[in-house]
């Protein structure tokens, strides 16, 4: 099947695979070819979007059928996995970390990391900003607060001993974010992927700061519903081995990720500078991968984002086993 293929029936890892490495997850049950995963997947290059094309899949799959619905906006992919609709999507790591504070029932079962230059605080044209500083006063957009711009926000003035506190935050739909941007409602933007990138490449525009410069965490992670991960776990594994290799043909071939961008309509522009942004990788949540994401769901906890520490460890599998 080619690349633009939208649906696609799949198979699944069999009986013989190791248990889930979290409690939550039970134990694993064998596939058979009954088995699907409905993928809600994202507008945005992620690797469980850009997998849905892959000649690969169905070999990797094996027993277990992969139903792709989408593109979908984060907010309408998540009601969909939560009202039973579906069984798997993307999300940022900060997000999955208010989810599981919320008690919301998600297994994370793959990482995708990348340094950290497609997140960062871009000040518009006619700002006159030239660094965070400059910013106390000014009017900044996020999408939403504890999200990913507010997390970056926090944590670029937090590495540089400033006061984010001082800062005019202002939260923003995405589809508004070019036009205050550029007319100048707002100082700056901090945000990540898409909306990054049509930031840095209007004229005028200057990146202050992106993730690179204080140690990236958030990233982006996948997901299935509690249910799933219980009763699916070895389908769950086999999607983790097709997401790995997905991430080996991007490091090779990187156009996969500006053609799904151009697909949900990036101009040519801003398609241009994301091709410059690292190319993620799969990475499991192993213990190294749990102790990145615990470390970031604690600042989220210094930074007011959640009350308390979550179980992250009861909410993700190792399927790197």
């Amino acid at each position: 099947m080619s690349r633009s293929t939208m649906l696609r029936f799949t198979s699944a890892a069999c009986a013989a695979l190791l248990s889930l490495s979290c409690s939550a997850c039970g134990e694993p049950n064998a596939a058979d070819s009954s088995t699907t995963m409905r993928v809600a997947y994202l507008s945005t290059a992620n690797y469980l979007t850009t997998v849905r094309g892959e000649d690969f899949l169905d070999e990797t799959m094996q027993h277990t059928n992969v139903k792709f619905t989408g593109p979908y906006n984060p907010t309408d992919a998540y009601s969909a996995v939560l009202s039973g609709n579906a069984d798997a999507t993307s999300t940022g790591t900060g997000s999955y970390i208010n989810f599981v504070a919320q008690g919301q029932p998600w297994v994370a079962f793959a990482i995708e990391y990348y340094t950290g230059d497609s997140q960062g605080i871009v000040a518009s044209p006619k700002s006159g900003v030239n660094s965070l500083e400059d910013l106390y006063g000014r009017n900044v957009a996020i999408i939403k607060r504890g999200g990913t711009g507010d997390y970056v926000l926090h944590k670029a003035f937090e590495h540089d001993g400033l006061d984010v506190g001082r800062v005019n935050i202002v939260e923003m739909s995405p589809s508004n974010f070019q036009a205050a941007f550029t007319s100048g409602q707002i100082d700056a933007l901090s945000s990540f992927d898409q909306n990054l990138a049509a930031a840095m490449a209007t004229p005028g525009a200057k990146l202050l700061v992106n993730a690179t410069e204080y140690g990236n965490k958030n990233v982006s992670i996948h997901m299935v519903s509690k249910d799933f991960a219980t009763k699916h776990p070895e389908a769950v594994k086999a999607m983790y081995r097709a997401l790995v290799r997905e991430s080996d043909v991007a490091q090779a071939t990187p156009s996969i990720i500006t053609d799904a961008y151009r697909e949900f309509g990036a101009s040519d522009d801003v398609t241009e500078q994301i091709a410059r942004f690292n190319v993620p990788v799969i990475k499991p949540i192993d213990a190294e991968g749990l102790k990145m994401l615990e470390s970031q769901a604690q600042e989220y906890v210094d930074f007011g984002f959640i009350d308390a520490m979550p179980d992250l460890q009861a909410a993700s599998m190792d399927c790197s086993a």
